[in-house]
């Protein structure tokens, strides 16, 4: 191969990558769909960190950390003082045994921040939730879907 060709094709291959980089970059850019792909690789570690903090609060009977769990925004701490929610929460039969993640999906951003100001992000969280009534000793699976709200960096239950 000569020196000359070998140049022609070292350019041509420079110009493959960069038209590649620059479409992946528009696809980015312009697209949010592939851009909340790419973010949730990075947040769904995170998301699931405070789902089993949550639950592992719930399944120990730590009310503290499952109030801290829940997101500093959300409807029910905004309405509910401590008192109010150690009140709920000891008049409850549930008990949850066990949990199953099914999916975590739906990260995006705010889009109202005049409701929401101290919120960063929202996904989804389908969870199969294994409780036991003790007032009944009855039990059964629900499937429930959470909000989980990103404030301050940190993820919360919403």
């Amino acid at each position: 191969m000569t020196r000359e060709h070998g140049r022609s094709r070292t350019l041509i291959i420079a110009g493959v990558f960069a038209a590649a980089l620059c479409a992946l970059i528009v696809t980015f850019a312009f697209f949010e769909r592939p851009r909340y792909a790419l973010e949730m690789l990075y947040e769904r570690h995170r998301i699931e960190r405070a789902l089993d903090a949550y639950f592992a609060a719930e399944m120990r009977g730590d009310l503290g950390a499952v109030y801290r769990s829940l997101a500093p925004s959300s409807d029910y701490r905004r309405t509910h003082t401590y008192e109010e929610f150690l009140k709920d929460m000891k008049s409850s039969p549930v008990k949850i045994d066990r949990y199953e993640v099914v999916d975590i999906y739906g990260l995006r951003p705010n889009h109202d921040p005049k409701t929401y100001p101290n919120v960063e992000r929202f996904a989804q969280v389908e969870v199969d939730v294994f409780i036991t009534f003790e007032d009944s000793q009855s039990s059964s699976e629900c499937n429930f879907c959470f909000t989980f709200l990103k404030e301050g960096g940190a993820w919360f239950k919403g």
